[in-house]
């Protein structure tokens, strides 16, 4: 973890503030690399976060059994700790008042539209994105609502402005982003 600031001070009170967000939201294991650059005379914000691999998806499959019978898609819950999540998911794509839970281990769809074989139940890597762009802006100077992102892949990579973001600035977003991406 690096931040740089022309100010001394400044930089040891973003190190600290990032630290804290990333413990507050239990981050510190899921990141390989980040660089904060932060130069307040300039009202330029630049962070850059590199993610590990984040956990494999929970699927419909890994948590419970189901069949169609009599064009009504039947599950049967075999692992609880998904069931909000799954429900959460089935009434998004289904409609809260076409999905019906009988008992606390059945949920009953008349004409399901789903496809239940490749229903994503929960996406680790989304949440843990989530997660990161919360820190970013947890640790942002406030005010600063021009950005631009640039991350792809395993990078956030995250820059913003009180201002229109000047040209000059995209050069030293690109060199944090090629430094974190070679850490």
């Amino acid at each position: 973890m690096y931040v740089e600031c022309y100010d001394e001070v400044g930089a040891q009170v973003y190190d600290t503030l990032l630290r804290h967000a990333l413990q507050d939201l239990k981050l510190a294991r899921a990141i390989s690399a980040v660089k904060l650059f932060i130069d307040p005379r300039d009202a330029l914000f630049i962070g850059v976060v590199k993610l590990e691999k984040a956990s494999q998806p929970i699927y419909l499959t890994d948590m419970a059994s189901y069949v169609i019978e009599d064009n009504v898609l039947k599950i049967k819950i075999e692992n609880e700790n998904y069931l909000p999540d799954l429900l959460r998911v089935l009434w998004s794509k289904e409609g809260r008042v076409n999905v019906s839970q009988p008992d606390r281990y059945k949920i009953e769809i008349k004409n399901p539209t789903v496809d239940a074989e490749n229903l994503m139940i929960i996406d680790p890597s989304h949440e843990l994105k989530r997660k990161v762009y919360d820190a970013l802006f947890r640790v942002m100077p406030e005010g600063f609502r021009m950005t631009r992102n640039a991350s792809e892949g395993n990078l956030i990579c995250f820059m913003s402005s009180d201002e229109i973001i000047d040209e000059k600035w995209n050069k030293k977003f690109e060199e944090v982003i090629e430094e974190v991406k070679n850490m």
